[in-house]
C-alpha cells in the first residue's frame, strides 16, 4: 500500500508544542476544577454560602475548552505564517469558523486545515490580489488609460475620515483594503508582512497633516474621503499586475471591475 504523502507532513515543532500546551493546560485547569469543588464541599459542611465568590470557577469546562482552542487555532494561524497569503474574505471566514464551537484543536484537524490552506494557496493569493484591484477606484487620470491594470497611482475611495484626536485617519474597518494591500505587495517582495503594521504608521502620518511615505508607498489623506496611494516598487507593481492578468485571461476583462 503506497503511502498518502499528505499524511506524512511533520508537524513544525512550535504546532506540536502547542498541542501540548492545550493537554497540559486543559488537565491543570481540570485538577484546578476539582480541587476547587472539594474546597467547596468542605465549607457547606460549615454553614452556607462560606465559599469565596471570588474562588469559584464560574465558566463550564466545556466553555473554557472552546476559549482556550480559538486561542490556539489563532495562535497557529500567526505561527505558521498563512495570514501572509489570506485575504481579508479568508481571514473573516476563519474567524466565523471560530463559533460558535471551533474545531478541537487536535493533531488530525491541525493536518486537514493546513493541508487544505496549502492546497489553496496559490488560489488565495490570486483572489487577495483580484479584490485589490476591485478596489482601486479608475478616477485617477494614470489608470484612467489601462482600467484593467493597477496604476502606478491610485485612488482609494470613501477611505478617510476625521480622526478623534486631530486631523485624518484611515476609517473604521477600511483598513482591511490597506491591509490586504500591503500584504501582497509584502508578500510579492519576499518580506514578512505585519498586519495593520503600515495601517498605523499612515494613520500616525495623517493624524498630524502630513503625507505617508516608505520604501513602498507615498500615500496622501484628504478631507473628501479619498486617499491617493503611489506605488514606488514598478518591478512588485508589474509582477501585481502580471497575477491580474493570469487570472484574467480568456476574455474575463470585461468583467474586471463588477
Amino acid at each position: 500500500m503506497i503511502a498518502n504523502p499528505w499524511t506524512q507532513v511533520s508537524l513544525p515543532v512550535t504546532l506540536n508544542n502547542l498541542l501540548d500546551g492545550r493537554a497540559e493546560a486543559l488537565r491543570l485547569l481540570s485538577d484546578a476544577r476539582r480541587i476547587t469543588e472539594i474546597a467547596k464541599a468542605g465549607l457547606d459542611q460549615l454553614g452556607s454560602y462560606l465559599m469565596p465568590n471570588a474562588a469559584q470557577l464560574r465558566e463550564s469546562h466545556e466553555q473554557v475548552t472552546r476559549e482556550l482552542d480559538r486561542a490556539m487555532w489563532r495562535r497557529a494561524f500567526d505561527l505558521t505564517g498563512f495570514k501572509q497569503i489570506m485575504d481579508a474574505e479568508a481571514v473573516a471566514d476563519f474567524e466565523r469558523s471560530l463559533y460558535p464551537c471551533p474545531p478541537e484543536f487536535n493533531d488530525a484537524n491541525i493536518r486537514a486545515t493546513f493541508i487544505d490552506l496549502h492546497q489553496k494557496s496559490g488560489a488565495m493569493f490570486r483572489r487577495g490580489i483580484v479584490n485589490v484591484f476591485r478596489y482601486m477606484s479608475d478616477d485617477y487620470k494614470t489608470n484612467a488609460k489601462e482600467p484593467f491594470k493597477i496604476g502606478r497611482k491610485v485612488v482609494l475611495t470613501w477611505i478617510i475620515g476625521p480622526s478623534f484626536q486631530r486631523g485624518l485617519q484611515i476609517r473604521i474597518g477600511a483598513g482591511d483594503k490597506i491591509n490586504d494591500v500591503d500584504r501582497i505587495i509584502r508578500t510579492l517582495d519576499g518580506k514578512q508582512f505585519k498586519p495593520r503594521e503600515v495601517e498605523y504608521s499612515m494613520n500616525a502620518a495623517f493624524t498630524d497633516g502630513n503625507v505617508y511615505e516608505c520604501d513602498y508607498y507615498r500615500a496622501k489623506a484628504f478631507k473628501n474621503g479619498n486617499m491617493h496611494l503611489e506605488f514606488k516598487r514598478q518591478d512588485l507593481l508589474d509582477g501585481l499586475n502580471d497575477q491580474i492578468a493570469e487570472h484574467y485571461a480568456d476574455g474575463a476583462l470585461a468583467h474586471g471591475r463588477r
